[in-house]
């Protein structure tokens, strides 16, 4: 068991344990308030002092274990969506549902606070994917927020992985929000199989959207006339983008009634083409940052 109490920060860092006995890290410095699971590694909230909630919590933003949280940021390693070949293994692979270690908690001069979180195979994780591995996924919490999240190949051979923040968007409604950065980009439209497509006008979401568009390195941007502000999400590592909302009567079990109109997920991923090989003893980052601009 790890001693979690050598990571508290006074009046900045603290850990506490939720109704379902999992920890969770809640950082409060003088830019933002967050709070992070160590169950998946999931940031399950995020807000700048003096904004709205950036990050889409939900009903609730408690975990529990073997429910799907549709909230904060699940990381989706080492495959995201189905599992390739074996569609009886966990949708979005297994990281999202794994104990991270805390490796590092430390508070910047900028004013920022560093979380570095780990997770190795184990026997559990052998099963579903037979390979050695380290993940570091970190956080820097400011006004704005930074994730990296590490892949090293520590085993003998190649490995070959999909992957992705899966980040939930806080909107003040979907009907009030346009999307722009994915313009003239091609898509694999999820809902109509087997179609390739692009369009050229920024996004406005009208009803169910899965879609991967690929390639793009290219920042997105959340315009929400609502909330007068707009969301950045900004990438490296990146050169797949998946936009998502289930829309209404999606039968998801914390997403009821009309709480799909709150929020976008736009996810920075490594999917299909986009695929990543990775030889032994190499790594791989993912990056994403969020940031906010007011009207």
């Amino acid at each position: 068991m790890q001693d979690l109490s050598k990571f508290e920060i006074p009046n900045i860092v603290r850990l506490e344990e939720s109704s379902a006995k999992l920890v969770k890290i809640i950082i409060s410095n003088d830019h933002a308030d967050a709070q992070i699971y160590l169950f998946g590694g999931n940031l399950v909230h995020f807000q700048p002092k003096g904004e709205e909630m950036v990050i889409f919590e939900g009903t609730r933003s408690e975990m529990i274990p073997d429910m799907t949280l549709h909230a904060g940021i699940p990381i989706c390693w080492p495959w995201f969506g189905p599992h390739p070949t074996d569609s009886s293994k966990p949708q979005h692979g297994f990281a999202r549902n794994k104990e991270w270690q805390v490796r590092e908690v430390t508070q910047l001069l900028s004013g920022e606070t560093k979380v570095i979180l780990g997770l190795n195979e184990d026997r559990d994780t052998l099963e579903l994917f037979p390979h050695a591995f380290d993940l570091e996924l970190a956080f820097v919490i400011g006004k704005e927020l930074s994730i990296d999240l590490r892949t090293t190949n520590s085993g003998d051979e190649a490995i070959c992985f999909s992957q992705a923040l899966h980040s939930y968007f806080w909107l003040s409604d979907i009907a009030e929000t346009l999307i722009c950065g994915v313009e003239n980009t091609p898509f694999a439209d999820i809902t109509d199989p087997g179609m390739l497509k692009s369009e050229t006008a920024s996004l406005k979401i009208e009803g169910v959207i899965n879609r991967v568009y690929l390639p793009t390195l290219a920042r997105c941007e959340i315009i929400d006339s609502g909330l007068k502000r707009k969301i950045f999400i900004d990438k490296k590592g990146s050169n797949s983008t998946t936009i998502w909302n289930p829309s209404a009567n999606n039968n998801l079990h914390d997403l009821p009634g009309e709480l799909y109109r709150k929020f976008v997920c736009i996810e920075s991923c490594n999917t299909r083409t986009d695929s990543i090989a990775l030889p032994s003893g190499a790594a791989h980052h993912i990056r994403q940052i969020i940031s906010l601009e007011r009207e």
